[in-house]
C-alpha cells in the first residue's frame, strides 16, 4: 500500500518522525517509545527504523519494521563531537541514509516537526502530504476489531459496576471511580464526562458539581498494552424528569435508525439524515445552536476521533471500519441527553462491540 502510494505520488521515500503517542507512527512501526524517533520507507521496499542503541534490541523484537538501525550503526556520535550540536548530528544521519539510498522526491506528512522539514528540503524535492497511515487505519483488521472489543468489554465491566453501585454525589466524585476503575485493570481514561444539570447541554462539558436529576456518562478509555480505544455513552436518570426522558426515548430512536441502516456500501450522509429525521419527527428542532448539534458518529482505534465522519459529507462505509452512533440533544434551559455505541460495519449490517441497556433508571 505505501509503495503504491509513493508510486503515485512518484517519490522515492516518505519519512516519518515521532512517538507511539502519534497514532499513525504507532501503526506503521508498532513500536512503543515516549521519545520520537524515524521511520523511513521506500518504493525500493525499504522499511526502516532508526532508534538509539539501547532501543534496537527491544526494537528487533518488538517492532514489525524490517530493518533496525541504530544511532551509532550510523556514526551519531561522531557527528555530535564535530557539529556539537544534537539536532544538526541528528539530520546530517538522514540526509546521508536518503541519499544512500539515491533519494530524489521525498513525501513527508503535514505533521512533521518544521526543522526536519526545512533542511529536508535543502536536499530533495519534498512534496507535503496527509499522512497515508491514517487512511490504511481506516478499515480494520481482524486483530485491530478484537482489540477494540477488548477495550469495550472493559468499559461495559465498568459502566455495570457503577451502576449496580451508584452512590455517587457529585460528578468528580463519580469521575474519579471510573477511571480508577479502568486503571486498576490496564485501562486509562482521561476527561470522562459524568455532566449533570444545565450544564449537560454542552456536549463536551466533563460536568462537576453535585449530580442532579441525571448524569450524561461518557467513557472512552484506551488500553494501556495494545492502545486501541473504545467509546460509550448511557444517560443514568438519578431521579426521574419527563422531558429529560422524552429527549432521550427519541434519541434512542435515532440511534436504532442508524444501527438499522449502518452496512458495507451505505453512505454515512444518508445514516446522518436519517438520524436528523428521526429526532425531528419526534418534534425536536435544531436551530439557534441547539438540538442535534453535532456528527451521529466517528471513527475510533488508535485515536477515539479519526476517520471516517457519520455527518453531512458522502462517505462510503465500507466493511470493517469502526464507528461510533451517537445521537444526542442539547437545550439550554433543560440540559442535554446522549447514547453512544462502537460498532464495526459489517457487509449486511453492523455488530455492536459495546452492548448495555439503553434506558438505566436509578429512581
Amino acid at each position: 500500500m505505501i509503495a503504491e502510494f509513493l508510486r503515485k505520488h512518484s517519490a522515492d521515500f516518505i519519512i516519518l518522525h515521532g512517538s507511539s503517542s502519534n497514532a499513525n507512527f504507532y501503526y506503521a512501526t508498532k513500536f512503543k517509545t515516549y521519545d520520537p524517533l524515524t521511520y523511513i520507507a521506500g518504493i525500493d521496499g525499504s522499511d526502516i527504523l532508526i532508534v538509539p542503541e539501547m532501543e534496537k534490541k527491544r526494537a528487533e523484537r518488538e517492532s514489525r519494521v524490517k530493518e533496525i538501525v541504530s544511532l551509532n550503526d550510523l556514526g551519531y556520535m561522531e557527528k555530535l563531537k564535530e557539529l556539537g550540536d544534537a539536532k544538526k548530528a541528528y539530520l546530517e544521519i538522514l540526509v546521508a541514509i536518503l541519499k544512500e539510498g539515491r533519494c530524489r522526491k521525498l513525501l513527508i506528512p503535514e505533521e512533521m516537526p518544521t526543522y526536519i522539514s526545512f533542511e529536508l528540503m535543502k536536499h530533495f524535492e519534498v512534496e507535503v502530504v496527509k499522512n497515508p497511515f491514517s487512511t490504511l487505519r481506516i478499515i480494520k483488521s481482524s486483530s485491530e476489531v478484537e482489540k477494540i472489543r477488548d477495550t469495550s468489554n472493559a468499559i461495559l465491566r465498568c459502566v455495570k459496576w457503577a451502576v449496580e453501585n451508584f452512590s455517587f454525589r457529585t460528578c468528580e466524585g463519580m469521575r474519579r471511580a471510573i477511571e480508577l476503575k479502568l486503571f486498576s485493570e490496564g485501562y486509562l481514561a482521561e476527561n470522562t464526562i459524568c455532566s449533570t444539570g444545565k450544564s449537560s447541554a454542552d456536549p463536551h462539558e466533563i460536568g462537576k458539581g453535585e449530580i442532579e436529576e441525571h448524569v450524561v456518562l461518557d467513557v472512552f478509555p484506551k488500553s494501556l498494552d495494545h492502545l486501541y480505544y473504545s467509546d460509550f455513552t448511557r444517560t443514568l436518570f438519578v431521579r426521574e424528569n419527563a422531558e429529560l426522558e422524552e429527549m432521550y426515548k427519541a434519541v434512542v430512536d435515532a440511534q436504532e435508525k442508524a444501527l438499522s441502516m449502518i452496512r458495507d456500501g451505505v453512505d454515512a450522509k444518508d445514516v446522518h439524515q436519517a438520524v436528523k429525521d428521526t429526532l425531528n419527527s419526534h418534534g425536536f428542532k435544531t436551530e439557534k445552536g441547539e438540538g442535534f448539534i453535532h456528527s451521529t458518529g466517528h471513527g475510533v482505534g488508535l485515536e477515539v476521533h479519526e476517520e471516517p465522519r457519520i455527518s453531512e459529507l458522502s462517505v462510503e462505509l465500507k466493511k470493517g471500519m469502526v464507528v461510533t452512533v451517537e445521537p444526542g440533544l442539547y437545550y439550554s434551559k433543560v440540559g442535554g441527553v446522549r447514547v453512544e455505541d462502537t460498532v464495526v460495519v459489517r457487509k449486511n449490517g453492523c455488530e455492536v462491540l459495546t452492548p448495555f441497556e439503553k434506558f438505566i433508571k436509578l429512581y
